[in-house]
């Protein structure tokens, strides 16, 4: 392979996976998400998440929350509210890390 090719195809690589979806991004379709998360659409303008973390884990920059004894989620972690996107507000109060969620208090749905 040329090294303009090979080059080429590198910066395309780093490019996307730059591009790729975070915990807490806003999504409408699976697609937004990539293959290691979900769009979760019963919160503001979606939410990237991942489902029973307790077990599986959380990608970078996410916290597991345990929102029942059989429900957790992936959330976003932050400091402060502006940490967290439009329509999103850091939880403090709630399980040992704060994190973004539903400004109104909505959590994911099972």
């Amino acid at each position: 392979m040329k090294p303009a090719l090979v080059a080429a195809v590198l910066l395309l690589a780093s490019l996307a996976a730059g591009c790729s979806a975070m915990v807490g991004d806003a999504c409408t379709t699976q697609t937004d998400c990539g293959n290691a998360m979900y769009c979760e659409l019963s919160l503001p303008d979606g939410y990237c998440t991942s489902k029973s973390c307790v077990e599986r884990g959380c990608p970078d920059y996410g916290v597991c929350v345990r929102f029942t004894e059989d429900t957790s989620y992936c959330m976003l972690q932050c400091e402060r509210d502006s940490d967290c996107r439009d329509g999103y507000r850091c939880v403090t109060d709630f399980g040992t890390y704060p994190f973004c969620n539903d400004a109104d208090g909505v959590t994911p749905a099972e």
